[in-house]
């Protein structure tokens, strides 16, 4: 704290910047000395301008933003698959230093138009974690009708159909307390129940759903390009529940029908999955383990946040959710190979 009457160092950006670079020059020294590990990075959707998805998805990252991390990421970084971070945790494989691999949940069909070429661009390939249902029917994860459906309705309350609650939604707070609220119902049901709740509510706010004709959503013929562009295809269940919060007979109809599906319109092994983590926590348990390791998937990966080591086990690695600065990115992940999580 500042003594009485002190006046505060001016901000100095150009010693900011070179401070950084020192103290980015030093964390590479020592990670020369710190225990192997990699990372994987976590992403949902890149558009031109995330304006675009901001009542719906919420969470895309710009093609600028996404292009400028992936560039970094090929030349600060080691760019590695998720089967080669698989063999690293599971039998100690070597990976290069500072190997990353890039992932993407639920599939948009922005994977495919915008983010897709950019990795092609800088030889990178992916794992995309794909939500059955939605590829299927063209109907968007629940989470995102949601968040459309609060986002457009002119009704001044909301009352939650299970407590009670009533949500005023004319001030922004108590609105996003109400989709808050919301998610939560959902993610804590899957298939038709999950489904028959999200329509309630849609109906409820007097917002019509969003069209599956809409385009946000990949096709079968989007993600089999993608696997062909030299991609990793991914479960991501079928609904989106999350699946510490549903039954384990819901659990294992998610984890193991989404594998079956997935390699019936592929035509292929699907050998790794991503756990939904829409709301509520957590998202995984040591029931939900045992049923990806009895579906046959070789590695699932969470959105706790930290780096993979070796020995790690292969059902319950780490991930990092990517930030939309890629110089903040950038020393996030020297952090984390230096042992710290961010």
């Amino acid at each position: 704290m500042a003594r009485a009457g002190a006046s505060l160092p001016r901000f100095n950006p150009k010693l900011w910047v070179k401070t950084a670079v020192v103290q980015g020059r030093v964390m590479r020294v020592a990670a020369l000395f710190a225990k192997p590990r990699a990372i994987v990075l976590g992403y949902h959707s890149v558009v031109e301008n995330p304006d675009e998805t901001a009542n719906t998805i919420r969470i895309s990252h710009s093609r600028a933003a996404f292009e400028a991390q992936i560039s970094a990421l090929a030349r600060k970084f080691n760019p590695v698959t998720i089967d080669q971070v698989t063999a690293f945790a599971a039998e100690g494989k070597p990976l290069p230093r500072w190997s990353a691999a890039v992932t993407f949940d639920d599939g948009f069909a922005d994977n495919h138009d915008v983010a897709m070429p950019i990795l092609n661009k800088y030889g990178i390939s992916a794992t995309f974690y794909i939500m059955v249902n939605a590829v299927e029917s063209g109907t968007p994860p629940w989470y995102v009708r949601l968040t459309y459906a609060f986002s457009k309705t002119a009704v001044p309350e909301w009352k939650h159909p299970e407590n009670g609650r009533t949500f005023d939604l004319r001030k922004a707070d108590t609105k996003q307390a109400g989709l808050s609220a919301a998610w939560d119902a959902g993610a804590a049901r899957s298939g038709a129940a999950q489904e028959q709740l999200i329509q309630q509510i849609e109906e409820a706010l007097q917002v019509a759903p969003i069209d599956a004709r809409s385009g946000l959503m990949m096709n079968w013929d989007q993600v089999r390009a993608l696997k062909k562009a030299g991609h990793t295809i991914g479960g991501h269940t079928l609904s989106h529940p999350n699946l510490a919060q549903v039954s384990e007979t819901e659990a294992r109809a998610e984890i193991k029908g989404c594998k079956d599906r997935l390699e019936e319109k592929l035509g292929a092994p699907v050998e790794h999955f991503s756990y939904p983590h829409p709301a509520l926590n957590p998202h995984w348990s040591q029931q939900t383990f045992a049923i990806t390791r009895e579906a046959g998937f070789k590695s699932a990966v969470l959105t706790t946040p930290g780096a993979v080591v070796s020995g790690d086990h292969p059902l319950s690695m780490k991930r990092l959710a990517a930030g939309k600065d890629p110089d903040v990115l950038s020393w996030r992940m020297e952090r984390v190979f230096l042992g710290g999580i961010s």
